[in-house]
């Protein structure tokens, strides 16, 4: 019996002995210095335990973690998936150097609704706070997306804190310190990151908005219309961003929009894959069934109002992961079984987004363990499918080929219409006359003077000015070799090529191409010189693509030579294949543009290069208004007339930049 009592006895004594009685157990001490203050994962750090009642002051909170079962993180962020407990997480932090020192406590999940802070000093002073995406933004410490707790170490002091958080949505807690100055630095490179990310979806949402205007085509709205609420809404949501940026005192209004906003970026999704992959014609089963999964986020919409947050969250999370699968089906069947190419970019787009998504949707059940990989995967994998995406809507190229074919037979029907009236002298003049522009556009900022002198009754050369955009106007300059009637006609046919072009090409060296494209063959051994401009006033830039032409004379009254501007080109008609190149040139107010056709050359010749006598001329004049300068070379004309008729056609463009 004494032996018995002996041995429970040294039992009592050997579990007293090893009790872990701290007020933090399972837990090893940080020193701040740790890392040089920056970041740093706790996760080595901290022990948790859990609840499933509300916990809320101090006194119970360490109860908690003297009668509760405590685990170790053990080097493991905390992931719970969707629950309904309250988790209470301690750790230890030491200040091991002589100085105060300013630290700052963070997770960087912005999903949480409620997140405590207590800090245990040595003295017995508690601070404390409460935040989370139920409470104003302002309770946090930190301007920060995550949540942020202030906290200033004495020399040598050892604090204790508890944290406690609960949500319904995933339990995640990635919980880091580091001091001040280096957590403004992270947080500095993370809103860094976030505008990058936005950035590039404004500007496709934009560019692409541009483009349905331009072409009409319902596809581009509709992928417009899910950018905004997928990679823009849904995105400042799920990025904690909604209450940092509009919502700083409605938190209620930043918890419901979470929901609201999944369920609109999930309904975006089926109208803008139905176009872009052309079901309805590409297979019609397959497009009835995107119809019928459409009426589902349709339904959960209906429901937000009525429904628990945390069942829609989980179902939205399980639609989502089923959506992505079924997608990236159908659009493999259209892309490589249909041989529907456009589909191929959607296809790798929602590849990488299913990647991403279904890494966030695996992380927030509790199955995928929360780093920087799948912190980020859905953020990196939206930016790369909506540059995917763009590339697929520009690959529709076989609409724009067929636009190409019929621009190519307009043009051969209204070549044989022409030639067989070119006997007639009179019309001709009248059509080439017809191919001029009859105004001159008004543009803010520009001003422009033209002039147009044939050889003959009817000439060759040809010029245009289209306002393109807002802040954009486009011209182009032609000469057809040789002058009359042949050359009036070949310019009329550049005249249809030149305003079929301008739906589609917004480029210089575009224009050029898609004219070369509709034209080249059907000159019977003619060809022509070309050169194409972009004037952009809000951008302060001009584009310039050549064709064989003379070049572009840039110069202001500052000048102190003649910049000449002539990219590489082939003579238009010469092969279909010819590529044309932009030149990108920076203008400001004062400068003056000369584009010209090569008759001008002949008004400066006496002997010498007309080239060379021109080029000085516009130095010495180079501070005079576009409307003197004008009147200079009309008088160089009247001139040379006097002396016989002219050789060739003279048609010049002039721009100042005013």
């Amino acid at each position: 019996m004494k032996q018995t009592l002996t041995l429970i006895l040294l039992c009592l004594f050997h579990t007293a002995l090893w009790a872990d009685d701290s007020p933090c157990p399972n837990s090893n001490v940080f020193p701040i210095s740790t890392n040089q203050g920056k970041p740093t994962d706790l996760s080595y750090h901290v022990s948790f335990t859990s609840t499933e009642s509300q916990t809320s002051n101090l006194t119970e909170v360490q109860s908690l973690f003297k009668s509760n079962l405590v685990t170790s993180a053990n080097g493991v962020v905390p992931n719970f998936g969707n629950t309904s407990k309250q988790y209470w997480f301690c750790f230890v932090l030491r200040n091991d150097l002589n100085h105060n020192k300013r630290t700052i406590t963070f997770i960087k999940y912005p999903l949480l609704d409620q997140v405590q802070f207590f800090a245990l000093r040595e003295s017995g002073e508690v601070n404390q706070n409460i935040q989370g995406r139920k409470f104003p933004f302002q309770n946090r410490d930190k301007d920060y997306r995550g949540f942020s707790f202030e906290t200033e170490l004495l020399p040598s002091e050892t604090v204790t804190y508890y944290v406690g958080v609960k949500t319904d949505s995933s339990v995640s807690v990635p919980l880091m310190v580091a001091e001040e100055k280096h957590f403004d630095t992270y947080e500095s490179l993370d809103i860094l990151l976030q505008g990058m990310f936005f950035g590039i979806v404004c500007v496709m949402s934009l560019y692409n908005l541009f483009v349905y205007f331009m072409v009409r085509d319902k596809a581009y709205i509709f992928y417009v219309n899910y950018l905004i609420f997928a990679a823009i809404l849904f995105q400042l949501s799920l990025q904690g961003l909604l209450p940092v940026l509009f919502f700083q005192n409605s938190p209620e209004l930043v918890y419901n929009a979470h929901n609201f906003l999944y369920f609109l970026f999930l309904l975006s999704c089926f109208p803008m894959s139905i176009t872009f992959m052309n079901l309805k014609e590409n297979a019609p089963r397959l497009y009835l069934g995107f119809m019928g999964l459409s009426v589902i986020p349709m339904v959960c919409l209906l429901l937000l109002p009525f429904l628990p947050y945390r069942e829609l969250n989980q179902f939205g999370d399980s639609l989502s992961s089923f959506l992505a699968f079924y997608a990236l089906f159908v659009s493999y069947y259209v892309s490589f079984v249909k041989k529907f190419p456009p589909a191929r970019f959607y296809f790798f787009g929602y590849f990488m987004l299913i990647i991403g998504g279904l890494t966030t949707v695996l992380k927030y059940m509790g199955f995928f363990p929360v780093n920087v990989f799948t912190e980020n995967a859905f953020q990196a994998a939206t930016a790369i499918e909506v540059l995917l995406m763009a590339f697929g809507l520009g690959d529709r190229i076989s609409v724009v080929q067929k636009e190409k074919e019929r621009i190519q037979i307009k043009a051969e029907i209204n070549k044989q219409k022409l030639i067989a009236y070119g006997k007639e002298l009179k019309l001709a003049q009248k059509l080439q006359e017809s191919t001029l522009p009859q105004v001159l556009p008004k543009f803010p900022g520009l001003s422009i003077k033209t002039g147009y002198f044939p050889a003959s009754l009817v000439g060759g050369d040809f010029y245009d000015l289209t306002v393109y955009g807002k802040q954009q106007i486009c011209g182009l300059i032609a000469d057809v070799t040789g002058h009359g009637v042949p050359a009036a006609i070949e310019a009329a046919m550049l005249k249809i090529a030149y305003m079929q072009t301008l739906a589609f090409a917004n480029k210089p060296g575009k224009v050029l191409e898609s004219i070369n494209q509709a034209l080249a063959g059907n000159y019977k051994n003619q060809f022509l010189t070309a050169s194409a401009i972009f004037i952009d006033l809000e951008q302060k830039v001009l584009k310039v693509a050549n064709a064989g032409h003379p070049a572009l004379y840039k110069f202001n009254e500052n000048s102190k030579f003649i910049d000449v501007i002539r990219p590489k080109g082939k003579l238009i008609g010469f092969s279909k294949e010819g590529l044309y190149s932009d030149e990108v040139h920076s203008i400001q107010k004062g400068d003056k543009l000369l584009l010209f056709t090569d008759g001008i050359w002949d008004l400066w010749e006496n002997g010498d290069s007309g080239e060379e006598a021109l080029l000085d001329w516009l130095l010495q004049r180079k501070s005079e208004s576009v409307e003197s300068l004008y009147g200079g070379i009309d008088e160089h004309i009247r001139l040379r007339n006097k002396e016989g008729p002219a050789d060739d056609d003279i048609t010049f463009l002039l721009f100042e930049i005013t």
